[in-house]
């Protein structure tokens, strides 16, 4: 967490991607005191123009061009982005050694990965502010190894079908189901991050069914 909510990190624990959310004047220092490594952020959210969100991103996007960076930067940020990081090159002088991606935050899906999925939704008609609402996907239950000795199923690629719930036929002619060699499967967190510090409907009715809450 970084600065009372106003910035905060995602790390995907599978492939150690990084979200950043808002870069306020000193994110850096924050980011590496927590043992991340600056190249791991491919995505950043800047949630509105404010100054507080962010007074650290020139900077960060030059560290990141000074570090040799050919790796894709991916942004994603309200109506008005594009034209300040151009100011913003122009002023200081800066390029950057890679492609940087800008995205112009909408209604809905903002970003699908295998792992979990990002959502924007509206807090009001104008279109300005959003929540973000982050559904990490399912994850597969806990293989039963004890069972599979019992119905002497040997190690190997047999394995990781029965893991995904698939019915095979053993040498023998029995037919099995995976959904009975792994427990049921988990639910993912479900984390939403909310601007707005009025109670809007549709914010509570997502509240009630998330798992971590961050709140400006």
């Amino acid at each position: 967490m970084l600065r009372q909510s106003l910035s905060f990190l995602l790390k995907c624990s599978q492939t150690g991607i990084v979200w950043l959310f808002n870069c306020p004047e000193g994110c850096q220092h924050i980011i590496m005191h927590r043992q991340i490594k600056l190249n791991q952020i491919t995505h950043i959210v800047i949630t509105n123009l404010a100054m507080e969100n962010l007074a650290g991103l020139i900077g960060l996007l030059s560290s990141l061009s000074l570090s040799s960076r050919l790796q894709n930067l991916v942004i994603y940020g309200p109506k008005g982005l594009w034209h300040y990081l151009q100011f913003l090159r122009k002023y200081s002088q800066t390029t950057f050694r890679y492609s940087l991606k800008i995205y112009i935050i909408e209604e809905g899906l903002l970003n699908c990965h295998p792992s979990y999925s990002i959502y924007a939704n509206p807090v009001d008609m104008t279109l300005t502010d959003f929540e973000y609402i982050i559904i990490e996907n399912e994850k597969i239950g806990r293989f039963k190894l004890l069972k599979a000795n019992i119905f002497q199923i040997n190690p190997g690629p047999i394995y990781g079908k029965l893991k995904q719930q698939h019915h095979l036929m053993l040498p023998d002619g029995c037919i099995v189901s995976g959904q009975y060699f792994t427990d049921p499967y988990c639910l993912g967190l479900k984390i939403i991050y909310l601007i707005n510090i009025y109670g809007i409907r549709p914010s509570i009715e997502d509240t009630l069914i998330s798992n971590r809450i961050i709140q400006k």
